[in-house]
């Protein structure tokens, strides 16, 4: 990659983050199908952490030096007791609780390192809707407004995207596996200046898909994440598109939050100013690096790391 794709130094950039925060637990089961037994011994540690799209993106943006303001939800039982204990203290990383009586549950069943089946438990968290009176000065004081959904929390922050113009900020929402261009995900298509999907659902081409995302919504930026493949770029105005490949990703342990961690440092890099084919390069950079760790939170470089990976000879 070209030294460009190396940010260059800015004060940081404020971001507001909203979403679930999830106990998380990792069990390696060596391949799917899982074949019954009653009584198994795993070949690797269950791993137990933190977790969830938002807390992956907002923690992800805090490693590259940003401010987060990581507004997630935080129950009141022994759960929480242990996801509380766990969270990050730092200046720039401001968690403000979505305060809900029991916390989300994570599990993730991980075969071949690509293979993954993710078992979250909302809980008393699906009803949640984040008090605008909150949100509102929150998404105000911000640069980049974070909305990251999935399939079944999407009404957690449908309220937001709502309330998200007219407004001085950028706002980018992920919709994950989108498969449809109508669905519960429409409101944060309508609202994102930035749109992140993957591409495993998708009904169409990839090239077809990213030009009916543009035809139907007033995005600026369309990422698509397409795994070991890379990622291809539609940006407003051009015809053409932007395809980068995934950058070398070594040991593979497992893909669990590179979605994320292509969303987050895209967004940072975006919004420090690189073009966005350089944003998307860099950004296949970090999420590759994360591919090491187990926990969809775990592995996130720093800038400083991310940027001496950059600017390795050879790391085109």
């Amino acid at each position: 990659m070209d030294h460009a794709d190396v940010r260059p130094a800015q004060p940081p950039a404020r971001f507001a983050v909203f979403g679930h925060a999830n106990l998380e637990v990792n069990a390696r089961i060596g391949d799917f199908p899982l074949a019954y037994s009653p009584d198994q011994s795993l070949p690797d540690p269950i791993a137990i952490g933190v977790s969830g799209t938002a807390y992956n993106v907002g923690t992800a943006l805090w490693r590259l030096g940003n401010q987060v303001d990581l507004c997630v939800t935080i129950g009141d039982d022994p759960v929480a007791a242990f996801v509380t204990a766990s969270l990050p203290t730092d200046d720039r990383l401001r968690i403000i609780p979505a305060p809900v009586p029991e916390q989300p549950v994570t599990v993730v069943l991980t075969g071949q390192p690509t293979q993954r089946m993710v078992l979250t438990d909302h809980r008393a968290a699906r009803s949640y809707r984040h008090r605008p009176a909150t949100a509102d000065p929150i998404m105000q004081r911000s640069d980049v407004v974070v909305l990251p959904v999935g399939p079944v929390n999407t009404g957690l922050a449908e309220h937001l995207a709502d309330r998200a113009a007219p407004r001085a900020f950028t706002v980018a929402c992920d919709v994950h596996a989108i498969s449809a261009l109508t669905g519960p995900h429409e409101p944060f298509c309508a609202a994102a200046d930035i749109l992140f999907m993957s591409d495993e659902r998708l009904p169409l081409p990839a090239g077809n898909w990213l030009s009916e995302v543009m035809r139907r919504w007033p995005i600026q930026l369309a990422v698509l994440g397409r795994g070991a493949s890379g990622a291809t770029l539609a940006i407003r105005g051009r015809r053409e598109l932007h395809h980068v490949p995934a950058a070398p990703a070594g040991e593979i342990t497992s893909t669990l939050g590179a979605g994320d961690a292509l969303c987050a440092a895209f967004l940072d890099g975006h919004v420090h100013g690189l073009l966005p084919k350089q944003a998307l390069e860099r950004a296949t950079m970090f999420a590759a690096a994360k591919l090491a760790a187990v926990g969809g939170a775990a592995g996130f470089l720093t800038a400083d790391q991310l940027n001496a990976r950059l600017s390795k000879p050879g790391s085109a």
